[in-house]
């Protein structure tokens, strides 16, 4: 059974999460921008480019390419990211008590 090809949807997913022009991006994925635009356009490319692209990004070729899910797990990634890089803003004494109150909630769901 042939794998689905999701290379177009999830560099798109990427490029939008990331908020990066098309040039942007095609400098962080070190293709050329004409290269990267056919990409998003129909999600074919040579195995070098995307072996290129899958190291550039830091994740596995099969994940980039195959993933359905990769977009959705992106997003709550950078969602955590953002939520963990606010957290850590706050004073210490701030963060204690969030930390409390979130060993609260945990302890009451697990009944």
């Amino acid at each position: 059974m042939e794998k689905e090809n999701f290379l177009s949807e999830n560099l798109k997913a990427c490029q939008r999460s990331r908020g990066m022009s098309l040039m942007e991006f095609a400098e962080e994925l070190d293709v050329p921008k004409s290269t990267l635009r056919a990409i998003l356009k129909d999600g074919n490319t040579t195995l070098e480019t995307a072996i290129r692209i899958a190291g550039n990004m830091g994740i596995g070729l099969d994940r980039l390419v195959h993933d359905r899910q990769f977009s959705d797990k992106q997003l709550i990634l950078e969602y955590l990211e953002r939520a963990g890089n606010w957290f850590m803003s706050l004073p210490e004494e701030t963060r204690g008590k969030i930390a409390g109150l979130i060993a609260e909630i945990w302890t009451l769901m697990g009944k």
